[in-house]
Formats: structure tokens, C-alpha cells, sequence
């Protein structure tokens, strides 16, 4: 079972999400750690708060809106 850790983009006030990106190549465990959250623990999906943008675009170099969109952190297993 594999787990994808992704970035959903919401425009402020929409349900629907209008993009993603995948990070699973940041490891589940540097993740988990940014989040707060303890590793065997870490499923559901976190809002991504300006200090985690922050250290998400230093390691993934994605650019966050946060002044017209809403960031998630969405972990799923396949």
C-alpha cells in the first residue's frame, strides 16, 4: 500500500478543488514532522497554515497564493 501526500489549491470560497501537486517526495516523515502531527498518525488532511507554505515552497519550490487561495495537505493510500 502506497500513501500520496498532495497539496490541493482552493480558491478562497470555493468547494471544489482548482489544482494539486504531489510531494510525496518530501517523505512522509519530513511531512509529518512540518504538520505537527506524530508519523503513525499522520493521515487526513491538514490545512496548510503560512508557516507550512513557507517550508513547503523551500522544498518543493511551488508558489502559494495565500491571499486568494486555500491550501490543503491531503494524505491518501492507495
Amino acid at each position: 500500500m502506497a500513501t500520496r501526500y498532495a497539496v490541493e489549491r482552493y480558491r478562497k470560497g470555493e468547494d471544489r478543488p482548482e489544482g494539486e501537486t504531489d510531494v510525496t517526495a518530501v517523505g512522509s516523515r519530513s511531512l509529518a514532522e512540518l504538520f505537527g502531527c506524530p508519523h503513525d498518525q499522520f493521515v487526513d488532511v491538514y490545512p496548510v497554515q503560512p508557516r507550512h507554505a513557507e517550508t513547503l515552497a523551500a522544498l518543493t519550490g511551488l508558489g502559494f497564493d495565500l491571499d486568494g487561495f486555500e491550501y490543503f495537505l491531503s494524505v491518501t493510500a492507495d
